[in-house]
């Protein structure tokens, strides 16, 4: 049975989640250039093995990588969500995996499939489907469930005691997730025009143009210095509040406590303190 991860611990699982992740994306051509001559040995002279080897390395690699990463981030998150009331945030390094799904069938026919185009194969992972992953992640590195304002999960954190920062901070999340459901359309059946009218409205730009801040692209087709979705911006103001609603706001302690401070009972008496004066604690069942 698998137990729970406390903070320090799930930091170690974090980065190795970041870590194959890394060595699957950014850095796969140096993990190739790393691997191919250790496996191929003395054949890495000219006219050796190293140039065929590359691309077909790469074809089983590669996806090796992201899969141990995403099952390595599904088993951190599932473990410190045991903890933390929030297992649900197990199923997000999983849904990285869906817009790739297609592309794994090519292992299964991998003498059938063109080595020349292994690299377009994977991977389909953005930094905008990535950053609430990662920013939850580095929040839970430290001990959230002993915050003031947590109130028993992340959905359930309130600012102020009255306002769901925490639901609506995981409906920001799935806004921008929604991009990972989208990728799959051309697999549905569902025409192109159509989604990316869709994902126009999800994932609206705000662009930056000689210090100006544009909604959407610049006019008179001038080229933007930066686009950011609206959605990234959203979930990241979202969660700096979530944070502060974590750190500074007590009503989540308030609730906590509250429930231990009376108990019922079933034999028609008013509820009386668990804890009185005197020395003695009683409970009654």
């Amino acid at each position: 049975m698998l137990s729970k991860l406390t903070a320090r611990p799930f930091a170690l699982w974090l980065l190795a989640f970041a870590g194959l992740l890394a060595l699957g994306t950014v850095f796969f051509g140096l993990t190739l250039w790393l691997t191919v001559p250790v496996i191929a040995g003395q054949g890495c002279v000219s006219g050796g093995l190293c140039g065929p080897m590359a691309p077909l390395l790469g074809l089983w690699l590669q996806p090796a990588l992201l899969i141990a990463a995403a099952c390595t981030g599904a088993l951190a998150f599932w473990r410190r969500g045991m903890a933390v009331g929030s297992r649900i945030w197990a199923l997000m390094p999983l849904a990285l995996l869906l817009p790739n799904l297609p592309s794994l069938f090519v292992l299964g026919n991998l003498w059938g499939a063109d080595l020349g185009a292994a690299f377009l194969f994977f991977p389909r992972w953005s930094l905008l489907e990535l950053t609430p992953l990662l920013a939850l992640g580095v929040l839970l590195c430290f001990e959230v469930e002993y915050m003031p304002g947590f109130g028993g999960s992340i959905a359930r954190t309130r600012l102020y005691g009255s306002i769901p920062i925490g639901l609506i901070y995981v409906l920001s999340c799935m806004w921008i997730g929604s991009d990972l459901v989208l990728s799959l359309s051309p697999h549905l059946g569902i025409p192109i025009a159509a989604v990316q009218s869709v994902r126009d409205l999800l994932h609206f730009p705000l662009s930056l143009s000689e210090g100006q801040v544009f909604a959407g692209l610049p006019p008179y087709g001038a080229r933007p210095d930066m686009v950011v979705p609206l959605g990234t911006v959203v979930n990241l103001m979202l969660f700096v509040v979530l944070v502060f609603a974590l750190a500074f706001d007590g009503s989540g302690r308030l609730r906590r406590a509250g429930a231990l401070i009376f108990i019922n009972k079933d034999n028609g008496d008013d509820a009386k303190p668990l804890f009185q004066t005197g020395g003695r604690n009683r409970t009654t069942l």
